[in-house]
């Protein structure tokens, strides 16, 4: 691992002529409270700009900070409502009774344009009968929006049964399934073709058991195919939060915006080694139909 470590860090260099990177969607951003203190909106805009990104998805943890950042885009960054209405919803928001309202209220408001990213844990919760999360669920499908889903288990099998119960809802898989393999994520796109994957996060630094690339930084060819198999359904993003060890401490900030440059390098590497057709519609044209937003 520290060899495939090494060789990606050495390609994470960037200038701040963003005309040397082709342009790029990144649909798993955060503005969090532990961010604001050293992070501003103009450095998250000016970090996107300089890595030439035409197409951002924005969550913020309170949800209003994706707010600040999008006003200040034109439209290219796209807000979607977090049901984490505070940083102490991240492990409760499934138990909290305000948050089917609240995210009634934002999704009428015509500001947010999806829902998410919102975390399911095998046995830790919630529920697949969990009001809240259904709630949700439904609400996607009402406002016809996406739903941006974080799943921890060993299984498709887990993610599947909603899937399959809510056929007109649009979900986004996030990290690609997280510690899954391509034949999981593969056998759960065949039974669910309303499911979207995406690849933020499945860098060496974060999660660092379930590599997506070989040492050359080429993606593995179980990917590729399931890429080739699904060449409309793939998307990817940097997920800029940092340290991932001291995650949401009240006593850090999360320093994420700090390392979105080499996030975003590791993506460029293995997607330039794809089939042109397929590169260009990973890196962007997929996402822009998906959340029906063409960009800067």
């Amino acid at each position: 691992m520290i060899a495939l470590v090494s060789l990606l860090s050495a390609g994470a260099v960037v200038s701040a002529d963003n005309n040397q990177y082709p342009p790029m969607a990144d649909i798993h951003l955060h503005y969090n409270a532990e961010q604001v203190g050293v992070t501003s909106p103009e450095d998250v805009i000016a970090a996107l700009k300089r890595n030439n990104v035409t197409l951002a998805v924005m969550i913020g943890t309170p949800p209003d900070l994706a707010l600040d950042i999008t006003r200040e885009s034109g439209g290219w960054i796209v807000p979607i409502f977090s049901p984490y209405l505070s940083p102490s919803y991240r492990k409760t928001w499934f138990k909290e009774t305000d948050v089917l309202p609240a995210a009634e209220e934002a999704l009428r408001s015509g500001k947010y344009y999806g829902i998410g990213e919102f975390h399911l844990r095998h046995v830790l919760g919630p529920r697949r009968d969990n009001p809240v999360m259904l709630g949700l669920i439904e609400l996607g499908i009402k406002y016809d929006v996406p739903l941006l889903i974080h799943t921890e288990a060993s299984s498709e099998k887990y993610f599947e049964p909603l899937c399959l119960k809510y056929p007109k809802a649009r979900f986004l898989w996030a990290h690609a399934g997280g510690l899954l393999k391509p034949e999981q994520v593969g056998s759960l796109m065949a039974n669910c073709p309303n499911v979207w994957v995406e690849f933020s996060a499945r860098d060496p630094w974060r999660y660092i058991h379930s590599h997506i690339v070989d040492e050359s930084g080429g993606l593995l060819p179980g990917w590729v195919a399931l890429i080739r198999k699904y060449p409309s359904r793939f998307m990817t993003g940097s997920d800029p939060v940092w340290p991932v060890d001291t995650l949401h401490r009240w006593d850090e900030p999360d320093t994420g915006w700090q390392e979105i440059d080499r996030f975003l390098a590791f993506h460029r590497k293995w997607l330039s080694q794809l089939p042109p057709e397929l590169e260009s519609r990973v890196r962007l044209e997929n996402a822009k139909a998906f959340f029906r937003n063409p960009g800067r």
